[in-house]
Formats: C-alpha cells, sequence, structure tokens
C-alpha cells in the first residue's frame, strides 16, 4: 500500500481508504498503485470490499488532474483502477463521507453499492470546464444510472445533494456522518454472511445482463 491508501481486511471484509485530503483525495500514480496492490492482497477469505475514504470534506475527486496534465499519469490508468473494481467477483461497498467529485462519481458507481452522509453532494464538472468524460466512464453511468440521468450528471453537469442521490436511486441509504460508518459496516458484514458461492453467481449473471451479453447455458450452468 502507500500512506495515502489504507488498506485492512478482517473476517471476510476488506477496507480501502483513501488518505490524502490534502488534495481532496485525489489519485494520483501512487494512490491508484496503492489501490491495485490492495486487491492484489485480496485473499480467499475476501467476501466483501469497502472503499471509503479516512479523513477530509471531500470523499474522492477522481484522477490527480495535476498529474494528468504534466503527463504523470494517463486517463487510462484510472480507467482500468476502476474496471477492475466493477470486475471485482465478490461485492463491493463504497461508503461516500466527504462530497464527491468527477471520478470519484465513476468510483462510486463502479461499486455494487453505495451508501453516504446525508449532508454530502456530487458534482461532475467536467462539461462546464469544457472536457469531455471518458468513454469508458460515460458508458459505466449510461448502464448503472440510465440516460436520462447520466445526461444530467454529465451534460448538464448538475449538484446533486445526499437526498437526491437517494431518491434518485444513486444511494442505496443516506445516515448521519457520525452513524454512516456503523451502518455501512454492518451491512458489508450481512453481505460477508451470505453463501459465497451463489453471491459469485449472481454477480456474474447481473454483469451479463448489464452488459447485454447473457450466456443463458452459462448463466443455467452458474446457478
Amino acid at each position: 500500500m502507500s500512506a495515502t491508501i489504507l488498506f485492512e481486511q478482517h473476517q471476510g471484509v476488506a477496507r480501502i481508504s483513501f488518505n490524502r485530503a490534502d488534495k481532496h483525495n485525489a489519485l494520483g500514480h501512487q494512490e491508484l498503485a496503492g489501490i491495485e496492490a490492495a486487491l492484489d492482497s485480496l485473499d480467499e477469505t475476501a467476501r466483501v470490499v469497502i472503499l471509503t475514504s479516512q479523513s477530509g470534506r471531500t470523499f474522492c475527486a477522481g484522477a490527480d488532474l495535476q498529474q494528468i496534465n504534466n503527463g504523470e499519469l494517463s486517463g487510462e490508468r484510472f480507467q482500468a483502477m476502476t474496471n477492475r473494481i466493477a470486475a471485482l467477483p465478490i461485492p463491493t461497498l463504497c461508503v461516500i463521507n466527504g462530497n464527491i467529485f468527477g471520478g470519484g462519481v465513476e468510483l462510486a458507481v463502479s461499486c455494487d453499492f453505495r451508501v453516504a452522509a446525508d449532508d454530502v453532494m456530487m458534482r461532475v464538472p467536467a462539461a462546464a470546464i469544457g472536457l469531455c468524460y471518458p468513454i469508458d466512464g460515460i458508458e459505466r453511468l449510461v448502464k448503472r444510472l440510465g440516460v436520462a440521468l447520466a445526461k444530467r450528471i454529465l451534460v448538464a453537469a448538475e449538484e446533486f445533494s445526499a437526498a437526491d442521490m437517494k431518491s434518485l436511486g444513486i444511494l442505496a441509504w443516506t445516515a448521519p456522518a457520525s452513524e454512516l460508518m456503523l451502518s455501512a459496516s454492518q451491512f458489508a458484514e450481512q453481505l460477508a454472511s451470505q453463501a459465497p458461492l451463489a453471491v459469485r453467481a449472481m454477480l456474474q449473471v447481473i454483469d451479463q445482463v448489464e452488459q447485454g451479453q447473457l450466456d443463458r447455458s452459462e448463466a443455467d450452468r452458474l446457478v
């Protein structure tokens, strides 16, 4: 790992925490390497992965734009990380305990479940600053949130409160900041207690349906 990415695994629950509050938990080369190392460290007992931030008013500001602008980091590297999280064969839970911007939104949407503190807000400002969001990210937001909502997030660059996100189905639930991690941990423990083979099979079938590539014969074999 690294000082800016913290990792722990206990009784089937793995937790990856962003620890770069001075940079709004933006993910640069070092942070992406830390996340990848954490994912590499998952063992056969892992049943669920929690993504959250250790501290700061911002949960995650996405890829480090300074590093992208100076050529140290490519958008493809950030995309590869979100793709890997989306493809994990075990459930993923994003615990949004601060405001969430840009690629941080895509990172959250890459997870299977999302919960947030009830005082946070979300915005993807790409259109407002003259950028087209990466194609893979657009595709993920459209598939997981729907065309109309993806347009509001990306094209209109709307700002959403936690209540908005919950009502639109982006979040499973919200909680006061002081109670968020406890409720998220309880939900993670519930996920971890489910039969692992059944969970993996259903996640795989759901992913095939989402991609429009359901192989029914393979699905029958899985279930």
